[in-house]
């Protein structure tokens, strides 16, 4: 709520289809929308989405190079050759080089394997590591997860008298190395129909080729390595980490069962959360600060013991990154808020001598998270900075170096993230060069993180087999994300916080079901919400099971204070306005019954609706319209109906009308309290003939509901202060017009007014875009006298004259007319 988002909300590709599929599959209707969004158009792939299984898997030899290299590992394995598998220090190499060396020591074969050290080798493979591989006796080396533009490399490999093969799932260049065989999906004129696996991925399917079904035991290693690669998961992944995941429970691997002890997961259903926030960080812990050759020890160790330690190794390793990640995180945000003016740094560049390179990625991430905007760190040591930078979507981070390449030295990446190595003399020059870039690519509202909606849940109602059929939509993660729904209209019951008021919670409810909403980092929110608001809130749906009892649960990204009534103050604002032109007087009147103070007026307007004619009942108050419903309902009686329009029934109570033409059909009809219209009132009245009964029930006590009402849009001096302190001196603010309420805790209709009237006095500037606000504090001169502005004059004569009407009606003796 503080931070400021966009909330996009996904449109129906195929209303109609998105009906076929609620009814085929049986699915709320929410869910069936959110699966054709998601691109699945047809029946049988919405069945495949719903139900993968083993037999969905591609067949391995499908990949080009496969065959020919599963006959050359063979050969080597026959002849005792030393095979060397070269891995990387991430996850997804890891686990690639894990499972590929189970499968060799299960074939027999005399196998090592080699892992690049992150900071002084870095990625792929080098001319050292060759020299070493070789000096080791390896006749052949398998890459995994790596490889694809190693072409020095490889023809060293080769000069030495090694065979290789390269596996790899990155693109291909348009020259490849020139190794005896290529596996990699994105090789061209390639058949294999799934371009998107994982770097483990595309290990497994050489394993499989080579050891068949043997090889669907190392699937929760190779889940492992999907989750953390980032890959979509969809087709075949989606199929890998499903049944990974459903392995990990009672996996047989020595060293996840020692790494789910220590990370707290023993006994748990893991899914992808776990894999990729609480597993992968120790497996890719020891990688970012030392070496990753343990990691591969532990997922390939028969050796409990060994395994234990490992284990608790890569737990103190990930403990001590946390620690390193906390401290470079808090130096950065100390350096953005002291020394960056984030009104025109569009792009943060971040450096300094003590910062570990292994982590800035990480808290690059934090940071454009935090600012929402793209970032770069970059740690300094001897005069060269190394950075890593992370982007927001729809800016290009790869283009914008490319753009500022110049000042680097290498650069590399891709759309979201990205590397760079620099001198330190040209980080400054760097800096001002890509914030050119970013100022002419980036503006203001861009800078506004999205969250997208799949869909508003309005009518249908959650309970636990709808959040059952959520789940059904699982794995989640890039490419298959976990749904964002807003469910609408929800009333607070309870609010609390929580973890030393650090996270908000809240308690709500609709239609019967409560609901149970957890806002992380959102405790110091509290103040802005109470018991009975209305709130529309975006967020995660699931279950929570305590003492065996389901309860629906929210954890929510973000929460919209709705504004009730917000089209009533419209129409209100509206009626004042006009009543700037209209002209107070004497009222002649047939039929007129004259019921002004009547003592009870509830009564009176049941036992008209008890009569046997047609009667409208006009009201123009919240107050008085709700005394009025709460005294039927007590009543037991519901045989009428209440509108804001045009309606054909015999009993209708108008609320908030300003058309006479809705009613002239009518027989009896009762102004129940003030109205605001003057101009409809005196129309009703003049358009009686006589036929109609007009009954006047309204008093002066009636007054004080119209002043709380128009209390609500008449714009006072705190309120132009409080939305004037409320818009940042220095840079502009993103304002939606569907969250003025949720930022100002003001009427939306008087922020609006008050927003106009500031405008034009030169306080601030605004710009209007479709839903958008973009507002900034003008610096003035002189003492502005808001009083002297005319909008401002024009809505307090409007106040005055209803004043004269109202006192008029409440005190004239009315007179009937004559012929």
């Amino acid at each position: 709520m503080t931070k400021t988002y966009r909330w996009v909300t996904k449109k129906s590709l195929n209303e109609d289809f998105v009906e076929e599929v609620r009814k085929r599959f049986n699915l709320k209707y929410f869910i069936a929308k959110t699966i054709v969004n998601r691109g699945y158009d047809d029946l049988n792939k919405i069945n495949e989405y719903l139900n993968p299984n083993l037999s969905m898997l591609y067949d391995p030899f499908l990949l080009d190079g496969i065959k020919e290299s599963v006959l050359i590992i063979k050969e080597h394995i026959n002849k005792n050759n030393k095979i060397t598998i070269y891995g990387d220090y991430d996850v997804d190499g890891i686990t690639s080089t894990s499972i590929l060396y189970r499968t060799l020591k299960k074939l027999g074969a005399n196998v090592d394997f080699y892992i690049p050290d992150r900071l002084q080798e870095g990625y792929g493979i080098n001319s050292d590591a060759i020299n070493r591989i070789h000096e080791s006796g390896t006749n052949l080396i398998i890459t995994v997860d790596c490889g694809i533009t190693s072409i020095k490399e490889v023809s060293m490999a080769k000069s030495y008298g090694m065979d290789i093969i390269i596996t790899d799932h990155h693109q291909v260049p348009d020259i490849l190395p020139n190794a005896l065989c290529i596996i990699n999906p994105h090789i061209k004129d390639s058949k294999y129909p799934f371009k998107d696996l994982s770097g483990v991925g595309v290990a497994f399917k050489l394993c499989s080729a080579l050891i068949d079904e043997e090889a669907l035991e190392y699937l929760d290693i190779v889940s492992i390595g999907t989750i953390a690669d980032i890959v979509p998961l969809t087709s075949e992944n989606r199929i890998i980490v499903k049944e990974g995941l459903k392995r990990l429970i009672t996996t047989k691997n020595k060293g996840l069962r020692a790494l789910i002890k220590v990370s707290g997961l023993e006994n748990m259903v893991i899914n992808t959360h776990h894999v990729g926030f609480i597993l992968a960080p120790r497996l890719n812990a020891a990688g970012r600060l030392k070496s990753a050759i343990s990691c591969v020890k532990l997922l390939t160790t028969e050796d409990e013991n060994e395994a234990n330690k490992i284990a608790n190794y890569l737990n103190n390793e990930n403990t001590l990154r946390q620690e390193l990640e906390k401290k470079i995180l808090d130096e950065a945000i100390m350096q953005v808020e002291n020394n960056i003016d984030l009104s025109t740094e569009k792009f943060i560049v971040l450096y300094s001598n003590n910062w570990h390179p292994g982590i800035i990625g990480i808290v690059s991430s934090r940071i454009t998270e935090i600012y929402s905007r793209p970032s770069i760190l970059i740690s300094v040591q001897d005069g060269i900075g190394k950075g890593s930078g992370r982007s927001i979507k729809g800016f290009n981070i790869y283009e914008s170096l490319k753009y500022s390449s110049e000042y680097l030295i290498k650069y590399g990446g891709h759309e979201m993230a990205a590397g760079i190595t620099i001198k330190s003399e040209n980080i400054e020059a760097f800096k001002e060069k890509i914030n050119n870039y970013a100022n002419d690519c980036l503006n203001d509202v861009d800078l506004v993180p999205i969250i997208e909606i799949e869909s508003h849940i309005k009518d249908e109602k959650i309970n636990a087999d709808a959040v059952k059929q959520i789940n059904l939509l699982e794995p989640f993660g890039n490419g298959n994300v976990a749904p964002i729904y807003s469910i609408d209209n929800l009333v607070i019951k309870n609010i609390s916080t929580v973890k030393g008021n650090r996270h908000l919670k809240l308690c709500a409810h609709k239609d019967g079901v409560d609901y149970d909403i957890i806002a992380f980092d959102m405790g110091s929110e509290i103040n802005k919400l109470k018991v009975n608001d209305l709130i529309d809130v975006a967020g995660y749906i699931k279950i929570n099971e305590w003492n065996n009892v389901e309860q629906i649960e929210v954890i929510a990204k973000d929460i919209k204070i709705k504004e009730r009534n917000i089209e009533y103050f419209k129409n209100l604002l509206k009626t004042m306005m006009d009543l700037q032109d209209v002209q107070i007087k004497d009222i002649c009147c047939n039929n007129m019954i004259d019921m002004r103070g009547i003592s009870d007026k509830n009564e009176y307007v049941l036992k008209t609706f008890k009569s046997d004619e047609d009667v409208a009942v006009i009201v123009n108050t919240r107050f008085q319209l709700q005394k009025l419903l709460k005294y039927l309902k007590r009543n037991n009686f519901f045989d009428y109906k209440l509108s804001q329009g045009e309606i054909y029934e015999q009993r209708v109570i108008f609320w908030n009308i300003n058309n006479a033409n809705l009613i002239n059909r009518f027989k009896n009809i009762l102004f129940y309290d003030i109205p605001f219209n003057a101009k409809m009132f005196y129309n009703i009245l003049a358009q009686n003939n006589g036929d109609v009964k007009i009954h006047l029930l309204f008093g002066d006590n009636d007054l004080l509901s119209n002043f709380k009402d128009l209390k609500e849009i008449l714009p006072r001096r705190s309120d132009f202060v409080k939305i004037y302190k409320n818009i940042s001196k220095n840079s502009n603010d993103i304002l939606f017009k569907d969250q003025i309420y949720s930022k100002f805790n003001i009427n939306t209709v008087k922020v609006l007014y008050c927003i106009k009237v500031l405008n034009e006095t030169g306080l601030i500037n605004v710009k209007e875009s479709d839903n958008i606000f973009v507002l900034g504090r003008n610096n003035m001169d002189e003492k502005i006298d808001l009083q002297e502005n005319e909008n401002l004059k024009s809505i307090y004569v409007a106040k005055d004259n209803f004043l004269k009407f109202a006192n008029t009606i409440l005190k004239i003796k009315f007179k009937e007319e004559t012929a």
